[in-house]
């Protein structure tokens, strides 16, 4: 008939094929802790390098930006035949072309002629203020990032000499 017998005990298989080893050291362990934190404090300085580099590039934006402003405004102003201000923050110029206007829409400044349009001139804009001071404006912008510029920009007149 039928006997029952015990069965054999299996060995672990890593048991088999490592017979003295039973586990991990205090050494191993801190030879993988040290590792790991040598990863992740170098992950750390790099990603804070990374943003830096961000915000410099952000910052390098805004500065471009405010140059192409400034070059626009500066032609508008040299075309304008009278120029005025109304709150410190809309200028307003007469030229050929009909009434050009300088005036904040939401985080952006915008150009107008002849009130249609929208062509944004400079974005980013927290706060800004124009001036005008005889022939001379001056210009102040604030930029969301905390950046601030101002700019002075004089009406030139060409000199012709009378014979």
């Amino acid at each position: 008939m039928w006997t029952i017998r015990p069965r054999a005990r299996r060995q672990n298989l890593f048991a088999r094929k490592f017979p003295q080893d039973e586990g991990f050291t205090m050494l191993e362990v801190l030879f993988a802790v040290g590792l790991f934190s040598l990863l992740a404090f170098f992950m750390t300085s790099t990603l804070i390098s990374v943003n830096k580099w961000n915000e410099i590039e952000e910052a390098s934006i805004d500065r471009m930006e405010w140059n192409v402003f400034i070059r626009q405004l500066d032609l508008e102003i040299q075309q304008a035949s009278a120029w005025n201000v109304l709150n410190s923050k809309i200028l307003s110029l007469q030229s050929a072309a009909g009434q050009v206007t300088f005036e904040p829409y939401g985080e952006i400044i915008r150009r107008r002629v002849g009130r249609e349009g929208h062509e944004v001139i400079l974005q980013n804009v927290k706060d800004y203020a124009f001036q005008i001071n005889g022939d001379e404006l001056t210009v102040t912008v604030q930029m969301q990032n905390g950046g601030q510029f101002e700019k002075k920009i004089y009406k030139r007149y060409l000199y012709e000499p009378s014979l």
